[in-house]
């Protein structure tokens, strides 16, 4: 049990349902791709689901061609709640391993225009990462595609648990510099006003983050939108 929620996973997924509900998206369909308007404002959203097969070996999973966006970038509400619809029904469990799961991130990016529009990726887990020492590569590409990386550990309770450190000492360093101003280890049921609500708020926890390097790429190039 994971707080109030029964289930973590799918606990967050309806958060995440919640979430885009109040996000400003594009009105972009996935299949737009490449050829995404950087003037059109608004958000596009993605997800992608990791796990660790047996405890051994990477996996990762997006909504396969013909459902919801395919598993690419979209601005359109209807493709990603069925998104939301097809992760709760392939939950894939297992243990916490991220490698595949960071390249297939890396496959969404590559997807949508280098164009100057600021990038965004937030990792959750509610547990200790198995492969931390084989995510240099795709942390190198995510970088390359100018992706900021934030990380979330969901915690079960308000008290801090060893798996909840583990999972912290794993996962942080896994985010952008400064490490602090990207990471945060929160309880699922505070999860949704700690991250989610107004997330691009100075205020917020990553908002100053965000709004830092909007600025500085609005400063190199003027104007932009968020993806």
């Amino acid at each position: 049990k994971f707080g109030s929620h029964p289930h973590g996973f799918d606990a967050l997924m309806e958060m995440m349902r919640n979430w885009i509900r109040t996000l400003p998206l594009n009105g972009e369909a996935a299949s737009v791709g490449l050829n995404s308007a950087k003037d059109n404002g608004g958000v596009r959203v993605g997800f992608v689901q990791f796990s660790g097969y047996n405890y051994w070996r990477s996996e990762a999973r997006k909504t396969p061609s013909g459902t919801g966006t395919g598993g690419r970038l979209s601005g359109v509400l209807a493709e990603l709640e069925a998104d939301v619809d097809w992760h709760e029904d392939n939950y894939m469990g297992d243990g916490t391993m991220i490698e595949a799961g960071l390249d297939m991130a890396v496959d969404v990016f590559h997807g949508s225009p280098l164009d100057g529009r600021q990038r965004v990726l937030f990792i959750f887990t509610d547990g200790e990462i198995f492969d931390p020492n084989s995510l240099a590569a795709a942390r190198t590409e995510l970088d390359k595609e100018q992706v900021q990386v934030f990380g979330i550990v969901m915690r079960k309770a308000s008290a801090h648990t060893k798996a909840d450190l583990d999972a912290e000492k794993t996962l942080k360093p896994i985010t952008s510099d400064p490490h602090d101003d990207h990471f945060i280890n929160v309880p699922l049921d505070d999860m949704m006003d700690e991250v989610f609500k107004d997330f691009c708020d100075p205020a917020g926890p990553f908002g100053a983050a965000i709004q830092q390097v909007q600025q500085q790429q609005q400063q190199q190039q003027g104007g932009g939108a968020a993806q």
